[in-house]
């Protein structure tokens, strides 16, 4: 990929209204941070590649920050995770405050914390295993 500049990017793109460039220099400071991306100057980055294989949740967790708002058949589409999987992590975002519920499909991240995923998956899976043994299941449409 060589040495690149965020207007390079955004022009390879076709974005053209400032808030989607913004959006072009935030994810690429999460990516310095990750150590995928090296910033040889202001304004001038080069990729080093990704050396740690991420998780489905993490890759989910990266599609909510990038897109904002979504559904979750997007997202298990473009993560390839289970749609139970993306759901049940979606609905411990919200439970944790940083995703909303806007409509029956759609979902807006409402506070972002970073490109680290910020739900304890452990809890979240306790909250699944607790809802189990009640005898209630989360459904697309809500609890069954």
């Amino acid at each position: 990929m060589g040495v690149f500049t965020p207007s390079a990017i955004a022009n390879a793109v076709a974005l053209e209204r400032y808030s989607q460039r913004k959006q072009v220099k935030n994810m690429l400071r999460d990516f310095v941070k990750r150590g995928e991306i090296e910033r040889i100057a202001t304004g001038l980055y080069k990729y080093r590649g990704l050396t740690v294989k991420r998780t489905k949740l993490e890759v989910v967790w990266h599609l909510v920050r990038s897109h904002r708002t979504f559904t979750a058949a997007e997202i298990e589409r473009l993560s390839g995770a289970a749609r139970p999987t993306v759901l049940e992590y979606l609905n411990c975002l919200k439970g944790f405050g940083y995703l909303r519920k806007i409509d029956k499909y759609h979902w807006r991240l409402v506070k972002d914390p970073g490109p680290d995923a910020p739900v304890n998956t452990a809890k979240c899976k306790r909250l699944k295993e607790i809802r189990k043994t009640a005898g209630v299941t989360r459904t697309q449409g809500g609890l069954s």
